[in-house]
């Protein structure tokens, strides 16, 4: 007789829909008496379980009955699921499946979603069929607990017992906030018990004329507009219109308020979907019927726009690890299935919209699907200007919104819509007319820094300025703009530095040290002038010491400009972040590029300690320089005190930025 060697491995011990369908059935057979079963003695034991939750608790019996103490024999045991649907033509009848099971296995689970579903042979030799609970509070408490390291209040936790497991197993992920996790299945059970979304089409709201601050995705839309309209003409071909786009930009920015006015743009009807509506439909078989139905509904409207919210939520074939593996490739393929499949989506235009573009399978991006991709930026101050003036509707036409829309640097639309909001509650709460002075007392909340925090940050961003400047060839970024704020918000940073990126620039070894060294130029200028650094580089992603160690790691581990010439991850930052964690001679060697690189950073500001002092000067009274200033200050005669323009009336500003070299 042949034997096999069965993989032993904790999976899904951080997964936790196994944990709690793991849970759920140990529950339900010490309910039934048969907890004797995973100790290794016979038993056959039906159980019923929801019909989206049948595919991981079948997975997890397997686990819960493979023994951990044998090694290399073939199974004793086997899991049945029955669908209730007719066997396929050349497979035995479950009946006989059963029977020809029964004499020679000693230990057997069977799974269905209902009673009707077990096969009559089954049920008369069970030894019983018991139904698994629904999650309740106890389960929800131990996998919060297990995974997140805290347990919500039962008040929080209750609006979401009952939820599917591969809900809570999509929401619940080590590493994440609770409060995230349960707005996240909130949202998932809200989707769940929606009514289908239906079409939208209002002559009201805004068009993309109406709009501020969207630059190159405002010029996109009404390109789309004018072929649509030729599309519709018989003008042109479906062929010759982009057909899929991808927005990309921080939260609050406007990227659903954009594609509802793209909408009104091209006057056509938009369907607003995102995976975690059709994931709330059901399990994947429900999930891939609730995806193909938008699409058909889409087609059967075109042409129209297609509008997916939070694109990344369909991850990355690449980079699944997991036993959700099979999962995520089944939804990425019957996706890519929607937007170029047999039956096409002529008519159909496909925005997606996502806070993180580096996370979205490469196939999605592929030419002829969502090849375009726009970063909508965070509002300048016209743009700023423009939305303060958009949300009065009206109102204050004549006041002067210079000094508060400086004060909002940093913030996004959604931001600056709820100061409007605020202020005219405030107005209406009194009883009369809105006045300037409500909108400046709904501006965010602000702290001053302290003369010693401020100078710091005025050291700090001149240590990039002139480390920047100084390796611009070499790093192919060249700083553009420099800022220092007075006053800031409540987590924001002192400081930012703007920089010009060559997208021509050669990516050799001292291209990534050129710009780790200007990443650490501000910790090393804070050290040349102050004697010490301070925590202003750290402390958050996309802060100047995480992409420093990202670009060090990438080095090491992804690009082969490091010690080995081995490919262990792609050069992603969560990737590299995570061989950077689980590996301590990987983190010797970045730590090693990293010292380095500050050395240089401290030599090239000593070499240009007179510009450094400069700009610090400059900064601190002017509280910005530009380019121009930087390479007077450092290629030519040093610039005097009393060549620095220093206005009596430094007007700070707001800003929740830092220093942006990527």
């Amino acid at each position: 007789m042949s034997r096999r060697f069965e993989k032993r491995s904790p999976a899904g011990r951080h997964d936790a829909s196994v944990i709690l369908a793991r849970t759920l059935i140990i529950r339900a057979l010490r309910r039934a008496g048969q907890h004797h079963v995973l100790l290794g003695q016979p038993g056959v034991v039906g159980f019923i379980v929801p019909e989206s939750d049948t595919e991981v608790c079948v997975s997890t019996a397997r686990d819960l009955l493979r023994r951990r103490g044998a090694v290399s024999f073939e199974p004793d045991f086997e899991v049945l699921h029955w669908t209730g649907e007719r066997p396929k033509p050349g497979f035995r009848p479950p009946d006989e499946v059963v029977k020809a099971l029964l004499p020679k296995t000693e230990r057997i689970f069977g799974i269905a979603s209902r009673e009707s579903d077990i096969p009559a042979t089954f049920g008369l030799a069970a030894d019983a069929i018991v139904e698994v609970d629904p999650v309740d509070l106890r389960a929800l408490r131990g996998v919060f607990g297990a995974l997140l390291g805290r347990i919500p209040a039962d008040h929080d936790l209750a609006p979401v017992i009952g939820a599917p497991l591969h809900l809570l197993g999509a929401a619940i992920k080590r590493g994440r906030n609770a409060e995230w996790v349960l707005r996240r299945l909130r949202g998932f059970l809200a989707a769940a018990s929606a009514p289908k979304p239906a079409p939208e089409k209002s002559e009201s709201g805004p068009s993309l004329s109406d709009l501020h601050g969207y630059g190159e995705a405002a010029e996109w839309g009404h390109t789309l507009a004018i072929d649509l309209a030729d599309y519709r003409a018989g003008k042109i071909t479906w062929a010759d219109v982009d057909r899929g786009i991808v927005l990309s930009g921080p939260p609050g920015v406007g990227k659903t308020i954009y594609a509802r006015a793209l909408a009104r743009t091209c006057d056509v009807l938009i369907f607003v979907h995102s995976l975690a509506r059709w994931q709330a439909k059901g399990y994947l078989n429900d999930l891939l019927k609730a995806m193909r139905a938008a699409f058909d509904e889409a087609r059967k409207n075109a042409p129209c726009i297609l509008f997916l919210d939070e694109l990344d939520s369909f991850g990355d074939r690449e980079n699944v690890t997991d036993r959700n593996a099979h999962y995520i490739r089944e939804v990425i393929n019957g996706f890519l299935e929607c937007l170029d499949g047999v039956e096409g989506r002529e008519g159909v235009v496909v925005v997606g919209a996502t806070n993180w573009p580096g996370k979205i399978d490469p196939a999605i991006l592929r030419p002829g699907r969502l090849d375009r991709h726009i970063r909508i930026p965070m509002p300048d101050a016209p743009a700023r200007d423009g939305i303060l003036r958009h949300h009065l509707r009206g109102a204050l036409t004549e006041a002067d919104l210079t000094d508060i829309s400086e004060r909002l640097e940093g913030t996004t639309g959604a931001d600056i819509e709820q100061v409007v909001r605020d202020a005219k509650r405030r107005a209406r709460s009194e009883r009369r007319t809105l006045a300037i002075d409500d909108l400046l007392v709904s501006l965010p909340a602000r702290i001053r820094l302290s003369d010693a925090a401020y100078q710091r940050a005025c050291v700090h961003e001149a240590g990039h300025a002139v480390v920047g400047y100084s390796l611009r060839d070499t790093s192919g970024s060249k700083p553009v703009k420099v800022r220092v704020f007075r006053e800031v918000a409540v987590d924001g940073s002192g400081g930012r530095t703007d920089f010009e990126h060559s997208p021509g620039a050669e990516r050799t070894e001292g291209f990534y040290l050129a710009q780790i060294a200007t990443l650490l130029a501000g910790l090393a200028a804070e050290q040349i002038v102050l004697g010490e650094h301070g925590a202003g580089g750290g402390g958050a992603s996309e802060s100047d010491l995480h992409i420093a160690t990202v670009l060090a790691g990438s080095m090491e581990a992804s690009v082969g400009l490091g010690q080995s010439l081995v490919y262990r991850s792609s050069n992603r930052p969560d990737e590299v972040m995570a061989s950077v964690r689980a590996d301590p001679l990987l983190r010797q060697r970045i730590n090693a590029r990293l010292d380095a690189c500050l050395q240089r950073a401290r030599d090239i500001l000593d070499e240009h300690r007179a510009a450094l002092d400069t700009i610090t000067t400059a900064l601190a009274c002017r509280g910005r320089v530009a380019l121009s200033d930087i390479a007077m200050a450092i290629d030519s005669a040093p610039v005097t005190a009393e060549r620095i323009n220093c206005p009596a009336d430094i007007n700070p500003s707001l800003t929740s930025s830092r220093s942006d070299l990527r």
